[in-house]
């Protein structure tokens, strides 16, 4: 009996196994060997470009314009949004805010810094009965704020958020600090 050749071709195979056995052993595991044995650093490479591309298109978060602390930067309306008290360096510090503004109309005033050196505390939101407000005199010198007469020192300001602090309020020691929000 003469023996049987193999033809390796689908073509004249009618067998639909014999066609894909075909391809997978001739065809497709010769070619990812050849594209691994010739790219195995490519995730590396790959991994590297994005990396590189990811850092030099990162933005600067320092371009913010510093915030200058004088009477024009800080003239603006506030709402105050925290009132806190440290009696001493170590002690916790508590909410002073309901304590300093106990009815809920007092609690959304709003108070106006304007540049001309006056201030001006609105009755905003919920109105209280009789209507509060106040009004004053205000003034800057470095980072001391003259408030009626009353000096505060600005821990920070942002041009958004305005924190004064007062020592020596009821103790010696103890620490005052009041944010403002501007609006």
């Amino acid at each position: 009996m003469p023996r049987r050749q193999t033809n390796h071709s689908p073509v004249n195979s009618n067998n639909y196994q014999r066609v894909v056995t075909y391809y997978i052993y001739y065809i497709i595991k010769p070619l990812k060997l050849k594209i691994m044995k010739k790219l195995p650093f490519l995730p590396i490479l790959l991994f590297a470009i994005a990396a590189i591309i990811g850092i030099s298109c990162k933005k600067d978060k320092d371009k913010t314009p510093a915030c200058a602390t004088d009477v024009a930067s800080i003239s603006g309306s506030y709402k105050f949004t925290a009132y806190t008290y440290k009696e001493t360096p170590t002690s916790p510090e508590q909410d002073w805010l309901p304590t300093v503004f106990p009815d809920p109309c007092e609690k959304d005033d709003i108070l106006s810094l304007n540049a001309n050196g006056n201030y001006i505390i609105t009755d905003a939101g919920i109105v209280c009965s009789p209507a509060g407000g106040d009004s004053g005199t205000w003034s800057l010198s470095g980072n001391t704020m003259n408030i009626d007469g009353d000096l505060t020192t600005i821990e920070s300001f942002d041009c958004k958020t305005l924190v004064l602090v007062n020592n020596d309020v009821a103790v010696t020691g103890d620490k005052l600090k009041i944010t403002l929000t501007k609006q």
